[in-house]
């Protein structure tokens, strides 16, 4: 997670004021394939892979894990957009789950 990226989610959690907050970053069917969601949550699984990067807690699900595995969360602000971008390096296996769908995607990414 971008130093960047990190300090938007400080301030959001902040925001929050809500106690136990945590960063879930997770996979999902959208329709051009499938795509990388993130948001705050405070429902722990017990199949979530946790870490901690600073003093965030991130957590991803048994599910979506292989496919975040060593992603990267970065915060960009261009002229066309402001937001949260998720990139992976397992794009492969995107590209299979969308191909098994039914819909073939090349975008991995959540702005």
């Amino acid at each position: 997670i971008s130093e960047t990226a990190r300090s938007q989610v400080r301030a959001v959690i902040v925001q929050q004021e809500k106690k136990d907050l945590f960063l879930r970053l997770y996979v999902q069917s959208s329709v051009s394939g499938i795509s990388f969601g993130m948001a705050l949550d405070t429902r722990k699984g017990d199949d979530d892979q946790t870490c901690f990067v600073d003093d965030i807690e991130v957590r991803i699900d048994r599910i979506s894990f292989p496919y975040l595995n060593g992603a990267n969360v970065d915060f960009l602000q261009t002229e066309e957009k402001t937001g949260f971008q998720i990139t992976s390096p397992n794009t492969e296996l995107l590209e299979q789950a969308a191909a098994a769908c039914g819909v073939c995607s090349g975008d991995a990414g959540c702005w």
